[in-house]
């Protein structure tokens, strides 16, 4: 995981580094296309498309049945038992495009939410950074970091395994924090200041299915060393659009959905 997290990160750097001065909603709208295309094409090569057309007919039949016949309850009751059978027969048919799809388009999204899920830290304002560490740890870490400074001494709580350092940020752009433990051992985390789009990554963690789906941004951390976790509170990002506040997946679904259903007609793909 944590090499193809790498050969990911490669790719999405490459393809959204160039677009960061864009409107985040123009991008994601391009990224939404991009998505369409890809599932219709996924969809038309993966399924029986005939049938999935033939069950839709039935689907429909046994709707107009209901509607026609909505004083004959035997009727009634035998179409809505058509409907429900000819609705699992198209859930069964549509199971395999899902699936193809259902991977890439979930790495896809955790890639975008480290560019657009999250805002920078804003210089002077305090905020904190937490490393979590080893059960039974006898001397604190320190906390390196150029880009912030360090506001009285570290808070250790011992029943959460936690340092945290309370910071101001005070130089604008990226950086690297380094949370260096007793023995000399060091965990470096990235740091972003400012409201330009970027990449940014709340936590780095230990190795863990889980946390490399969430956080990919940034490699693993050792099992060997002292400090297990390194983590910056970054606010999350919502998008303005029409006045309102919207967090960027619900955009990007929606627009997805919009450009496959515009899509699918001039393709000739059954949905």
């Amino acid at each position: 995981m944590t090499l193809l997290n790498a050969l990911l990160v490669r790719v999405a750097d490459a393809v959204l580094s160039p677009l960061a001065g864009l409107s985040p909603l123009a991008v994601l709208t391009g990224m939404a296309l991009a998505t369409a295309l890809v599932v219709l094409a996924a969809m038309r090569a993966t399924s029986d498309q005939a049938a999935l057309a033939a069950v839709k007919r039935r689907i429909h039949a046994a709707l107009l049945e209901m509607r026609l016949y909505n004083d004959d309850l035997r009727a009634l009751l035998r179409a809505q038992g058509e409907v429900i059978r000819h609705n699992l027969r198209y859930v069964g048919l549509s199971l395999v495009p899902l699936v193809v799809t259902a991977i890439p388009l979930t790495l896809a999204i955790a890639q975008m939410q480290a560019w657009y899920g999250y805002d920078g830290l804003t210089a002077g304002q305090p905020t904190t950074i937490t490393a979590t560490v080893a059960d039974g740890v006898t001397a604190l870490p320190r906390l390196e970091a150029s880009a912030v400074e360090v506001v009285g001494p570290a808070r250790y709580f011992p029943t959460r395994h936690e340092v945290v350092w309370r910071v101001v940020p005070r130089q604008p752009g990226a950086s690297t924090a380094r949370v260096v433990a007793a023995d000399g051992t060091a965990v470096e985390k990235t740091l972003h200041v400012g409201a330009a789009t970027a990449r940014r990554s709340p936590s780095r963690e230990r190795a863990n299915l889980v946390q490399q789906l969430l956080y990919p941004s940034e490699a693993p951390i050792d099992d060997s060393l002292a400090v297990h976790a390194v983590t910056v509170p970054y606010p999350e990002r919502s998008l303005d659009v029409a006045g309102y506040h919207v967090h960027w997946l619900v955009a990007y679904l929606v627009l997805s959905v919009a450009w496959v259903l515009a899509l699918r007609g001039p393709m000739g793909v059954v949905i």
